[in-house]
């Protein structure tokens, strides 16, 4: 059975694993990002990514990612940013495939920590490649994320080929996708959110997401426990 570590184990027996993922360019300030943290770590998500992270802001971010008990998680573009994440400590790397080659997943694999890797235009053959990269240089393991955009998660069945877990990444409002994923299994949960105007991460509407999410899992089969979150 695949399982990657996050500080817990994930995978398809294990809870799932939720990512709140917003774009810095919309948060547009560090003390907005620093109240994004403080949202998703207060509703009870495993992880935030932040797109587009300006190298300035990183370092207060980690500290206050680390402080609240959630992982952050930053797209790295390059083998130098790979270096500059790790030393700042981040937990695990983003990379996403079109933007990434073999040398990027062999160093960030090398380091020991898990990649995610949403796996953008990617053939079979490529993501079998992407694979054995991460595996052939380092213990951390990698998750592969795919992009959906209804509820019938294409393109999921093809991940699950691969010595990896699996995750989707959804970008719609509304929490239907997440349920369909959950109820198929998927122990990854991407979810995109978008700031309205000058309003700050919405607590309420983070906490729905977790909250439909983990009733649902919890209630597949008699035995599960929510236990982490």
């Amino acid at each position: 059975m695949r399982v990657i570590d996050f500080g817990r184990p994930v995978g398809a027996s294990h809870p799932p694993f939720i990512i709140a993922a917003l774009d810095c360019r919309e948060l547009g300030t560090l003390e907005r990002a620093l109240r994004a943290v403080d949202v998703a770590a207060n509703s009870k998500v495993d992880a935030i990514r932040l797109a587009r992270l300006p190298s300035g802001w990183a370092p207060q971010l980690f500290a206050r990612a680390e402080k609240r008990n959630l992982m952050m998680l930053a797209n790295a573009l390059d083998e130098e940013q790979v270096a500059r994440l790790d030393w700042m400590g981040a937990p695990a790397f983003y990379l996403v495939f079109d933007w990434s080659d073999l040398d990027l997943v062999a160093r960030a694999a090398s380091t020991g920590k898990p990649i995610v890797m949403q796996v953008g235009t990617a053939s079979e053959v490529e993501l079998a490649e992407v694979v054995a990269t991460a595996h052939a240089h380092g213990k951390g393991g990698i998750a592969l994320v795919q992009s959906v955009i209804d509820v019938e998660l294409e393109g999921l069945a093809a991940l699950r080929r691969h010595a990896a877990v699996v995750g989707i990444a959804d970008r719609s409002r509304g929490i239907e996708i997440p349920r369909a994923a959950i109820t198929n299994g998927v122990p990854i949960i991407e979810k995109r959110f978008t700031l309205r105007g000058e309003d700050d991460l919405c607590p309420d509407e983070v906490g729905k997401v977790v909250r439909d999410c983990e009733q649902l899992w919890a209630s597949i089969t008699d035995d599960r426990r929510w236990a982490f979150n």
